[in-house]
């Protein structure tokens, strides 16, 4: 039985992304498999405004974290199979422990395939997603584990891989997004492009249907030639990493803590 990771950053990354795909694999498949969800951080932050300050922090975590848990339910996964890596939404720094971090987890768990968020030809530039992804990247193409697992990015600008759906499974999206209550003030406005993103990755499918995109990495020299980047996508992936984009909003009070604590460290 193969087991498949989702990584993802905050408790809401993997509905925008996945949320066709896992339904398949955890409920729709013949084919069983072992799936794992694994947040990097618990959202801590996840708030627009300094009006929300007394929500930020630890309460916010709980109630983004029984918001996960909510919407895994609807493909059926259970809590138990939900991991919290620890790190404070907007605090995610790609150094050693993060990676030794991931690659323990990683050897632990042995999974067949990893999907994570692009770190590289994004475009969503939020520096807890590109540090995830980077990440594991580094630790496979290094070779700090004993093995290759099959490894997706997603909301990447040049995918190479497509899970096509129909239009009314769009309804599961809401249905998922309808979970996280404390982050309809971004989703609403992703959910304007979730749309045009998925019918133009369709375009790669027979008939034009609407697919999820992500982009398969290959780490063997034979395979490499297999998959180029051009020089469009390499154009606007420096546009967007140049842009100030979503970044957590803390409360002066506990980013100040959060700086001694780092300084005593």
């Amino acid at each position: 039985m193969a087991k498949i990771i989702f990584f993802q950053a905050h408790p809401d990354d993997l509905e925008f992304n996945y949320a066709q795909l896992m339904h398949y694999l955890a409920i729709k498949s013949k084919r069983k498999y072992i799936i794992k969800i694994v947040s990097i951080t618990k959202g801590e932050f996840g708030l627009p405004g300094d009006k929300y300050d007394k929500f930020k922090g630890k309460f916010l975590a709980k109630v983004r974290t029984r918001e996960l848990y909510n919407a895994q339910s609807i493909h059926g996964i259970s809590p138990k199979n939900i991991f919290f890596l620890g790190y404070i939404d907007g605090f995610v720094k790609f150094n050693k422990d993060f990676i030794n971090r991931i690659a323990d987890y990683i050897r632990k768990e042995k999974p067949d395939i990893i999907f994570a968020p692009e770190p590289i030809y994004t475009w969503y530039y939020h520096m807890d997603h590109v540090n995830t992804g980077k990440a594991i990247f580094y630790i496979i193409y290094n070779k700090l584990i004993d093995y290759i697992p099959i490894l997706y990015f997603y909301s990447s600008l040049s995918p190479n891989f497509f899970f096509p759906f129909k239009k009314e499974d769009i309804g599961l999206v809401n249905q998922l997004l309808a979970c996280h209550k404390t982050q309809y003030w971004l989703m609403k406005y992703m959910m304007l492009i979730y749309k045009p993103i998925m019918r133009l990755a369709g375009r790669k499918i027979d008939g034009w249907k609407y697919a999820e995109p992500f982009r398969r990495i290959y780490f063997r020299k034979e395979n490499k030639k297999k998959y180029k980047i051009s020089l469009i996508t390499r154009i606007f992936s420096h546009f967007f990493s140049s842009l100030p984009f979503y970044k957590a909003k803390y409360p002066q009070e506990i980013l100040n803590k959060l700086k001694k604590e780092k300084k005593q460290k």
